[in-house]
């Protein structure tokens, strides 16, 4: 038999009677417009070979750092914490005023 962990509470997920809930996460790099960074003037094919260069011998940018793929197991209780808030932030506080 298979065991089921969640990955947020880690508790043990019984699939017997419980709901294993797979969150599949696929984060990836999007260049929206490159012809903006291209001079209108110049060749383009030689700026663009450069950006792509660039890419490669810059450390802090790693091919693997452009797509990332994540997949979870959640319990019930931790599924429907996650799709209240799936990015994590924290709730907008109301501001109180003084009625001075």
């Amino acid at each position: 038999m298979i065991h089921y962990t969640c990955d947020r509470c880690k508790r043990e997920i019984n699939t017997t009677n419980q709901t294993r809930h797979v969150v599949k996460i696929q984060v990836t790099a999007v260049v929206e417009d490159m012809a903006e960074e291209l001079d209108e003037d110049g060749d383009h094919l030689s700026e663009l070979h450069q950006l792509l260069e660039g890419i490669h011998d810059d450390d802090s940018c790693d091919i693997t750092d452009m797509a990332h793929r994540g997949r979870f197991d959640l319990c019930p209780e931790c599924y429907r914490q996650y799709v209240k808030n799936p990015l994590g932030r924290d709730a907008l506080l109301p501001i109180g005023f003084s009625n001075n």
